[in-house]
């Protein structure tokens, strides 16, 4: 991980003479895996994409180069990261790099690795403090277009390198992955980045190897468990996901692909963080206090001690007082649902 200090010469060597955006200090600060995969985005494309086994000071060298070789200064930049093993980054590279043929990558690390697993994003940012966005490069839709136009370009940039396939030899078809389902428009393209799925039949006696990956995503916990029967005969892999945050489960679901999986569930956690009142009660910025209906029912307020007390509607005097949130929320819950008769909903 970067220190500070380590961070402000970095950024200062890179001579962009624009402030770091705070959304980009974030994500670094939470990119706790040292090695993976880096995306920079330009405007709406991914224009360039590396892998590093110091990736947070990798990809702002990068950025560094890239930055000064596009003239138009109101173009939005972001970055986006992919941890993994450091024995799965020239695969994951090269099939990015073939899916996306950004226009920066003038060579690719292996054409024979390149039809494997793409990288699963967990996080982006914008880059610079005077962007009004990140320009939305890794939303899902400019993605799916550039992966449309990468297959389209039959002399993609990274064609121009020394690390080219003989004609004769076949790319490899087995478990591929993509960041999208297909669509019936594009479906023939996105068949090279699914996986390949078989039926199995599988013995009751048999047991399933289980490995899962943990991250964080914007203060919620997502777990992908990638099952993988212990058969010899041939079978799919299957990914459950799991996202949970302040001592719930927000969402869960099974996919066949594991940055469908992850992208599935960052989408839960933004769809959960998104809505006003994700509690049963809610203690507001403004001093109010409104249930998870909507319905305020109070104000709160703190001493000289941070003692936290809830007032009534109506009331002038607090109720009840409490030094820790959690177990004041409960109590006012509690509260709500006795004198009300009805419970808060869900």
């Amino acid at each position: 991980m970067l220190r500070s200090s380590e961070l402000f010469h970095l950024w200062k060597r890179q001579v962009f003479l624009r402030n770091r955006h705070e959304e980009f200090t974030a994500l670094l600060s939470r990119t706790r895996a040292p090695s993976g995969i880096y995306m920079i985005g330009c405007a709406k494309e991914i224009v360039y994409i590396g892998q590093s086994n110091r990736l947070q000071w990798r990809s702002i060298e990068s950025l560094g180069n890239i930055y000064h070789r596009v003239s138009d200064t109101s173009l939005t930049w972001s970055v986006a990261f992919a941890p993994c093993a450091y024995e799965e980054m020239d695969e994951r590279e090269s099939t990015a790099i073939r899916a996306y043929a950004p226009k920066f990558n003038t060579s690719i690390p292996s054409v024979g690795k390149s039809s494997g697993r793409m990288p699963v994003i967990v996080g982006f940012a914008s880059v610079f403090q005077d962007q009004s966005d990140h320009g939305d490069t890794f939303h899902p839709d400019n993605l799916s277009l550039q992966m449309d136009l990468a297959e389209a370009n039959e002399t993609p940039p990274w064609s121009a390198g020394r690390n080219l396939m003989p004609a004769s030899k076949p790319l490899r078809t087995e478990q591929l992955f993509s960041l999208q389902e297909p669509t019936p428009s594009n479906r023939s393209r996105r068949s090279q980045f699914r996986p390949t799925l078989r039926r199995r039949t599988i013995s009751p006696a048999a047991k399933s190897k289980q490995m899962k990956t943990v991250f964080n995503y914007k203060d919620l916990e997502i777990q992908i468990n990638e099952r993988v029967p212990q058969v010899a005969e041939e079978h799919s892999i299957e990914f459950d996901w799991l996202a949970t945050g302040y001592g719930k489960t927000i969402a869960s679901g099974t996919e066949f692909d594991k940055a469908m999986a992850a992208t599935n569930a960052m989408e839960a956690c933004d769809k959960y963080l998104s809505q006003p009142y994700r509690f049963k009660i809610n203690l507001c910025d403004d001093g109010s206090v409104v249930t998870r209906d909507g319905e305020y029912i109070g104000t709160w307020e703190t001493d000289e001690y941070d003692v936290i007390s809830f007032i009534p509607n109506g009331e002038s005097e607090p109720l009840y007082s409490q030094m820790w949130m959690g177990p004041l929320c409960k109590r006012i819950a509690d509260w709500h649902e006795a004198t009300s008769g009805e419970p808060i909903g869900d």
